[in-house]
């Protein structure tokens, strides 16, 4: 496929400028910015290839492998970061809301930017201190029939977008990513509901011990399902479970032995999920009586005695927090940036709160290295854009969205969960690329899919409710929040200049801002969507 041909896409979604089906063999960066079709003459000519190259243009080699984007944000980073400029305002508290939620909206900054960014990750952190009341009103309203994989999808990704605990759902979506299951393996449509089990039992002990956490997962009935725990017995021990236990949950290879992998799932047999239900029990009974020989541990060992000894080994604290640190701060972090989240869980017997916030408040997390470095994930992006534009619908359309993103929710591609939560730039490909610039035509100018319709933005409302009365504050508002208020004066007078270009051929009406002068919809929607396609936008 040529890379400026975008992929057949079944999305029905608006033109952000004409208010029509932005037709899919149209190239996706042409002359022409999506939203006017042809260009436009006018008396002061813009560029618009230009204008891609600065804004969107990176994008580009994104649908070819990151290269480009990678490059810019390498650039970005070598130029400073705005924390060094202007500590704790828009730029820290959009960073830490963007990795420890889903983005950040204008409602966000009024509650966590006067909290200042120790009091807004005391907020996250103690999360029971936040009613998350109407949220459950609603989800209970929706009355989704949760045995089913798609509802259960919708269910979650409805929580994301509507939560007032979102390092809560963050920490649940790290938890899924790391202690996998999947729906398709998980004993058949009438065990659907062990995934939502499961997820449930990520958010109650997303924080507690590790030891907590790996006690429950072995025990939970999904998992007992996904890697064959269930059909372990004391005569003819499974080692499917021991050895993703130690190799992807706990240690890492080159920490155990084959020999270890025997040993633990002797150790580990008992556990089966009872027959015509969907709870698991312990059986003593077929638990072996011989004395095991486990990562230099001997006795008659449980299962519990396995979890003692995985999570008081010293490879845990390193493996776990390299996870903990990869996803919420920077790829590749160094043995002195993990050393304090090493300490912190041991000083802490194991507490997963006590290392988070070691991690939120380290020099590392705030740094400019870790400033836009990681791609967004389609979950990052879809509740992300979903939140911050503010879209009202009842959810049906969001799991066949996020799969045409390149992720689906409770169906990781293997036990090892998605390879962009270790390498984010793989969350990007051609077809990925093009359908995350659908979605923001479509929360733009309105569009329809899979019986979800949206409406399209209300610009008019946002000028009169915000007082936007230049281009200028235009541009500012939608920055303040999307992007931190960070955009340069060039770009940001790149955008100016589309704004007040005038468009004949619209056919949408005009925006009338608060200073009393008539913008074409065209222009109005066509500069957010230029914002929102950024390679800025594109980095967590």
């Amino acid at each position: 496929m040529d890379i400026h041909e975008q992929p057949t896409q079944p999305w029905k979604g608006a033109d952000p400028g004409q208010g029509e089906n932005f037709p899919v063999s149209q190239p996706a960066f042409t002359a022409s910015v999506p939203g006017n079709g042809v260009a436009t003459p006018a008396p002061k000519r813009l560029s618009r290839r230009a204008l891609f190259s600065g804004l969107a243009g990176a994008g580009v080699a994104v649908a070819i492998g990151g290269v480009a984007l990678a490059e810019w944000q390498h650039t970005q980073q070598n130029g400073g970061s705005p924390f060094e400029a202007d500590p704790g305002t828009n730029a820290q508290i959009g960073h830490l809301l963007r990795r420890a939620g889903f983005g950040v909206t204008l409602n966000d900054l009024a509650t966590y930017t006067p909290l200042g960014f120790q009091g807004a990750v005391d907020r996250l952190l103690n999360y029971q201190q936040v009613s998350d009341q109407p949220l459950e009103q609603q989800l209970t309203a929706a009355n989704l029939n949760l045995a089913k994989p798609q509802s259960q999808q919708q269910w979650w990704l409805l929580r994301m977008a509507g939560t007032q605990r979102p390092l809560l759902e963050k920490m649940t979506l790290f938890w899924h990513g790391v202690l996998t299951s999947s729906f398709q393996k998980v004993g058949g449509k009438d065990a659907y509901i062990r995934m939502i089990v499961q997820n449930k039992f990520l958010r109650d002990h997303a924080f507690d011990t590790f030891d907590n956490l790996l006690l429950g997962i072995t025990s939970d009935p999904a998992m007992l399902f996904y890697l064959d725990l269930t059909k372990s017995r004391k005569n003819a021990p499974n080692e499917n479970f021991a050895r993703e236990l130690m190799e992807l949950f706990t240690l890492g290879l080159g920490h155990y032995t084959q020999q270890d992998v025997f040993e633990g799932a002797a150790a580990l047999t008992g556990w089966h999920i009872h027959p015509g239900t969907q709870t698991a029990r312990y059986n003593p009974a077929d638990h072996t009586t011989r004395e095991l020989v486990f990562l230099g541990q001997k006795g008659n060992l449980d299962y519990k005695d396995v979890i003692r000894i995985l999570a008081n080994h010293p490879a845990t604290p390193w493996f776990i927090c390299r996870k903990l640190f990869t996803f919420f701060a920077y790829e590749n972090p160094s043995n002195d940036d993990l050393q304090p989240l090493v300490d912190a869980y041991v000083k802490s017997n194991h507490s997963m709160q006590a290392v988070m916030k070691t991690l939120l408040l380290s020099p590392q997390f705030s740094s400019p290295k870790a400033y836009r470095a990681r791609m967004k994930s389609p979950t990052e992006f879809l509740v992300g854009s979903y939140r911050a534009l503010d879209a009202k619908t009842s959810g049906v359309e969001l799991p066949p969205l996020l799969t045409q993103l390149g992720q689906t929710l409770l169906a990781p591609p293997n036990v090892a969960g998605w390879p962009g939560d270790k390498v984010s730039s793989l969350w990007l490909n051609g077809g990925t690329w093009m359908s995350r610039l659908n979605y923001i035509n479509t929360l733009i100018g309105g569009g329809r899919y899979r019986g979800s319709v949206y409406k399209p933005l209300d610009f008019q409302s946002i000028v009169d409710t915000h007082h936007i009365d230049t281009p200028e504050k235009f541009v500012d508002h939608f920055s303040a929040f999307l992007l931190d208020g960070t955009l340069d004066n060039e770009r940001k007078g790149q955008l100016v200049d589309y704004f007040n270009t005038p468009d004949p051929r619209s056919r949408k009406g005009h925006i009338t801002l608060s200073g009393g002068k008539s913008y074409p919809v065209s222009k109005v929607r066509g500069t957010l969507y230029l914002l929102l396609a950024s390679p800025e936008y594109q980095l967590n």
